[in-house]
């Protein structure tokens, strides 16, 4: 039973996040330590702004980013892609949980450590 439940979950969740490129994943993410905002507005933007202003600090597009995939894995899904502008590599994954928080890995070029975060879903 529990790998019937699991299967439908990855199965569900694969097809949210298969949407993300024809522009249904909607929502905006909040990271609490710097203030941002992630909004994935649903047609194929991903706008981060500053939480308290609202100021948008950068927008990603299909003209600035590079490399996007997106994959299903056991620990759940992801979206990931490159941006040579912000010189930084991100990454968003949907654990497979019944909560609609992402996990956040962005990877600077230019800095040996890595930023790790669990982002909460705001709206």
């Amino acid at each position: 039973m529990k790998k019937i439940i699991f299967f439908a979950a990855v199965a569900f969740a694969s097809a949210s996040l298969f949407a993300f490129d024809l522009g249904d994943l909607k929502g905006t993410w909040q990271d609490s330590n710097w203030n941002a905002d992630w909004t994935f507005t649903g047609d194929g933007k991903i706008i981060l702004a500053d939480s308290t202003t609202g100021e948008e600090v950068f927008t990603f597009t299909d003209e600035n980013v590079q490399d996007f995939k997106i994959d299903a894995g056991k620990t759940g899904l992801s979206v990931s892609f490159k941006c040579s502008e912000t010189e930084r590599s991100y990454k968003f994954t949907k654990p497979i949980a019944l909560n609609a928080d992402l996990n956040m890995h962005i990877d600077p070029e230019w800095a040996d450590e890595d930023y790790d975060v669990k982002i909460k879903f705001k709206k």
